[in-house]
């Protein structure tokens, strides 16, 4: 090689150098904002539809078309009209895509690139036909994403409009209220938790008695028509009822009186601790366990009948009574008062029984000579 040979190539090379300078320096002054975004896949069979957005700001031309998470196309261009972003989109064709979905502007991170999301709608009995080349999605069916400027005011109002704030006072508060007392807290929790867990473990025993509730309540219901005939038929017995209160309540009375009397008997065991009702009925609870007793013998019974044939060997009954303690009228026993309700022998006796002997008297001489010629 000679030496004017190689002089040669580094000029070549330097032209070259300087020439790829000013294209390098003005691709560079051009920006991020003019390179292209990388394109999705291959799309088969490929369908364009449109879809109109209240707010399309920061969805760029070439961004993702996604059905339940998967890219199905890319967005193609996006025009303005009557205050509204018409989106024209590529879809794959093999895509099963419905008129009735709907079209979503979502991003994968707060501060992400947006994309298009199809949500495609329940099915029903009527499944709707299939979306075709030139479909579009309106505007009703339709959400805008969020902006940039929207999470950024969203998080400065958070921060500074005084939530976190009225947080720290609200857990501060709490602080305060409980005080010393955490451990009593604690214990409040932990008996609401077991609580909990005992009503989880009888939720069956739950659930049937609210079942049998509603199974009682249900044939009250269904039952209602016969409650209302009996209540009918029973107005006119309480309105007897009602009418005779006062003698219910003086029969009432008569009745307490009764038995405060005979309670005043002494017992059959001549014992001053009980009275003979008491052992009357301790005597029918005895009788009523022979009568339930499944293993009662005859031979108990076999060995009372001669006493019994004792007591009535004749036309009355032999009984042998022993009096211990006794009260007659207003003459009371050391144990027992007297009864206001009697008295002894007094003056006002004497005129009571001369005008008995008289009645009777007076009734014999009618007999005889008859009323109109007897005595007055």
């Amino acid at each position: 090689m000679t030496p004017h040979a190689s002089v040669s190539r580094r000029r070549a090379r330097t032209t070259a150098c300087l020439a790829a300078t000013p294209l390098l320096l003005a691709g560079c002054a051009t920006g991020l904002g003019s390179i292209p975004l990388p394109t999705p896949g291959a799309v088969h069979g490929a369908l364009t539809i449109t879809a109109s957005f209240a707010d399309a700001m920061n969805l760029p031309q070439k961004a993702k078309v996604k059905l339940n998470g998967a890219d199905i196309g890319a967005v193609e261009s996006i025009t303005a009209q009557d205050f509204t972003a018409n989106v024209t989109m590529r879809i794959d064709g093999t895509v099963p895509v419905y008129t009735d979905s709907t079209a979503e502007l979502r991003s994968a991170t707060p501060l992400g690139d947006l994309f298009v999301a199809l949500r495609p709608a329940p099915r029903t009995a009527s499944t709707p036909r299939r979306l075709r080349n030139g479909d579009h999605i309106a505007l009703a069916s339709t959400t805008s994403a969020a902006t940039v400027e929207d999470v950024l005011s969203s998080a400065a109002l958070l921060v500074n409009g005084g939530a976190i704030r009225r947080l720290v006072s609200i857990v501060n508060g709490a602080g305060k209220a409980v005080g010393g007392r955490g451990a009593k807290v604690a214990a409040l929790l932990r008996d609401s938790n077991t609580l909990i867990s005992r009503l989880n473990a009888r939720t069956g025993d739950i659930d049937a008695a609210l079942r049998n509730t509603s199974d009682i309540a249900a044939t009250v219901a269904a039952r209602q028509h016969t409650l209302e005939e009996v209540l009918d038929a029973a107005a006119p017995a309480t309105a007897v009822i009602d009418d005779n209160s006062t003698q219910l309540a003086d029969m009432t009375d008569a009745v307490a009186r009764i038995t405060r009397q005979i309670n005043r008997f002494p017992s059959m065991q001549h014992t001053d601790t009980r009275s003979i009702i008491n052992d009357l009925n301790t005597l029918s609870a005895a009788l009523n366990e022979v009568v339930t007793d499944p293993q009662v013998n005859i031979n108990t019974w076999i060995r009372v009948i001669p006493v019994l044939a004792k007591l009535t060997s004749g036309p009355d009954i032999h009984a042998v009574a022993d009096i211990h303690q006794l009260a007659f009228g207003a003459l009371p026993d050391k144990n027992y008062p007297g009864d206001p309700m009697f008295h002894g022998a007094d003056g006002t006796d004497w005129h009571a029984a001369i005008g008995s002997l008289r009645y009777e008297w007076n009734l014999l001489l009618g007999k005889i000579y008859g009323p109109q010629h007897a005595p007055r």
